[in-house]
């Protein structure tokens, strides 16, 4: 798909930043577009979400997702009577080493549908989306992310719709099961896309490509660039654009054509690994590895246990962080269970090799002697290890399980958050290290 970014840096039409690193504002020759950041909450006000205070995006420390927040159609009865709308899409990011391409629209029924049965006599309308991704929890990289974002229309022609309809059968759209995944991809979409904004009767409103979107956290607005002078002061309320009016109040936008979007960072996905289950399937494996502690049927539960680690240790949706706090948190875990089904301590081993906890210890005293960062995290997963193989008896509900679990990845978190405890944060680097070493504890255990 590398010719159809190169159509869309075209079609975005923009230069380099005009005043230095986190410009926004890119240099427009056409004049053909606006794009911006949206101000924060006045001092005083409430802060804004979390993950959207203009946090900075570390490569290696943090996921980003990109959501849609708000688009306004100032015209909405020629959108839908006379046109089609459609918002499209394009990001490209690197993951595990490799490109990815994910390409998102909102077709013209959806946004049809969400204006509503009145749209082409009200002669305006808004669509505010709930939860809609376009890519979501994303491991951020140095290689950064390239967009493409516009609101087009197309005269409605049978040639249109058919384009369209493809286009529909060929990406996610808004609404569908797979909520922004890619359905078909590679070069079989580049004949279909270059047809869709070649097409005589189509407009793009406003388009623009960013090479570097992540600059930082926070709410962006595009609009056409004759838009500029209606939208000074922006604030979000309420999920809808406001901008401040000659008394100094906040008035809605309702004379603009625009998009609002949302770029989120997350320093850890934290209690939400374990609720992603589509994107993060580790828990399946636990559940297997409980399921066969409960039987006292330790082969079984020691595969399934080294099996799960494998996945994690191998993810390419996780930062270092988690990854490392995600295996601690399964083995402090997994020796509860192991202290409370007492039989399971000799059952399947040969009396040679050490259990988890006291090869992480070995582990850790090594590194420690040689002054290796990866020491530091090592230290905190012994520590949870040795408190966890001396849990008292008694066998948990699976809700009790869940909720054990959640608190000892959430105790590993609290303690490798940089400044924790006195200490500075483990590098992406020593927890990658830590991870291989926890790994290579769990691949050799045999008791």
């Amino acid at each position: 798909m590398a010719s159809l970014f190169g159509m869309l840096r075209k079609i975005g039409d923009l230069g380099t930043s005009a005043d230095g690193v986190g410009a926004l504002m890119a240099t427009v020759p056409t004049g053909r577009n606006y794009y911006a950041e949206i101000d924060p909450p006045p001092a005083g006000a409430a802060s804004g979400e979390p993950g959207l205070n203009g946090e900075a995006f570390i490569p290696g420390q943090c996921y980003f997702s990109v959501r849609m927040v708000e688009m306004r159609l100032t015209d909405a009865g020629n959108y839908i009577a006379a046109f089609l709308p459609l918002c499209a899409f394009f990001l490209r990011y690197t993951e595990a080493g490799a490109q990815r391409e994910i390409p998102y629209v909102v077709g013209y029924d959806a946004i049809q549908q969400a204006m509503g049965t009145a749209a082409p006599q009200s002669g305006a309308g808004r669509v505010v989306f709930r939860d809609v991704y376009i890519a979501r929890n994303v491991p951020y990289n140095s290689d950064g992310l390239e967009m493409f974002a516009a609101l087009c229309r197309f005269s409605d022609s049978s040639l249109t719709r058919g384009i369209l309809d493809f286009v529909a059968t060929t990406v996610s759209m808004f609404g569908g099961a797979v909520g922004g995944a890619v359905v078909k991809a590679g070069e079989g979409l580049l004949k279909p896309l270059s047809k869709l904004f070649g097409t005589d009767g189509v407009s793009i409103r406003f388009g623009i490509f960013d090479g570097l979107a992540l600059r930082r956290s926070g709410y962006r607005v595009l609009a056409g660039a004759d838009s500029q002078d209606r939208l000074q002061g922006l604030q979000l309320a309420d999920g809808v654009l406001h901008r401040q009016n000659g008394s100094g109040g906040l008035e809605p936008v309702n004379d603009v054509d625009y998009l609002v979007l949302a770029f989120e960072q997350r320093a850890t996905l934290g209690e939400d690994m374990f609720s992603a289950a589509a994107a993060l399937p580790f828990h399946r494996k636990w559940t297997e590895t409980t399921t066969a502690l409960l039987s006292d049927n330790a082969v079984a539960a020691r595969a399934a246990f080294q099996s799960l680690a494998v996945d994690i240790a191998g993810s390419p949706l996780l930062i270092e962080r988690d990854r490392f706090a995600l295996l601690a948190a399964y083995s402090s875990e997994r020796e509860k269970w192991k202290a409370r089904k007492k039989s399971l301590k000799s059952a399947g081993g040969d009396g040679k090799s050490q259990n988890i906890t006291s090869a992480v210890a070995d582990r850790q005293k090594a590194a420690a002697a040689r002054n290796s960062p990866i020491a530091q995290p090592l230290d905190a997963a012994r520590l949870l290890l040795a408190k966890s193989a001396a849990a008292g008896a008694g066998t948990p509900t699976a809700g009790q399980d869940d909720a054990s679990l959640t608190q000892a990845l959430s105790t590993l978190l609290d303690t490798l958050q940089p400044g924790a405890n006195g200490k500075p944060g483990a590098p992406p680097a020593a927890l990658s290290g830590a991870s291989r070493e926890m790994l290579s504890a769990i691949l050799g255990e045999s008791s």
